[in-house]
């Protein structure tokens, strides 16, 4: 069983430790539909099998870290 915090300190638990769209969607604080945008412009990971899309949400925090960006300093 999987535990991953949010950032309001509450634990989503799945049974795999995988996550519908819709879970990850409310677990980002994303709509579903940009996390339908992130899969077809592949920057997050997905498992399929079949027609059944699951998301790792360790993979795809890792994946979205990637795209982070530094506060830059502003010289007054």
């Amino acid at each position: 069983m999987a535990n991953i915090h949010d950032n309001n300190s509450q634990t989503i638990l799945t049974q795999s430790g995988l996550m519908t769209s819709k879970e990850l969607a409310k677990f980002l604080r994303f709509s579903t539909r940009h996390i339908s945008n992130l899969v077809r412009s592949r920057r997050i990971p997905r498992i399929k099998c079949g027609h059944a899309v699951r998301f790792d949400p360790e993979a795809v925090l890792r994946a979205l870290s990637r795209y982070e960006e530094e506060e830059l300093g502003r010289e007054d």
